[in-house]
């Protein structure tokens, strides 16, 4: 078997995309400018398609990402609580 040959063995292998991991630091980064801005409103600061973003999409995903589910669970309390105070204050 020629080297060419070999090559081909792994070549649908090579194709495949490395998964993205980000880092977690980020994410608590992330995380953490988006209770920033909440706890600064008074009311939701974001309408529409941002706003469904930002209250329903961005936080689980972010959540997912933390190693830690104990810290995935503080973040999504805090998170979930300006939820509250500002779906209240519509």
């Amino acid at each position: 078997m020629g080297l060419a040959q070999q090559h081909n063995l792994f070549a649908e292998e090579e194709l495949r995309p490395a998964r993205y991991v980000p880092n977690p630091q980020h994410v608590r980064n992330s995380l953490k400018s988006l209770l920033t801005e909440m706890r600064a409103a008074e009311r939701w600061p974001w309408q529409g398609a941002v706003l469904e973003l930002y209250r329903d999409i961005v936080p689980p995903q972010l959540y997912a990402e933390l190693p830690d589910a104990e810290e995935a669970a503080r973040w999504r309390r805090d998170i979930e609580a300006e939820v509250v105070r500002l779906d209240a204050a519509r």
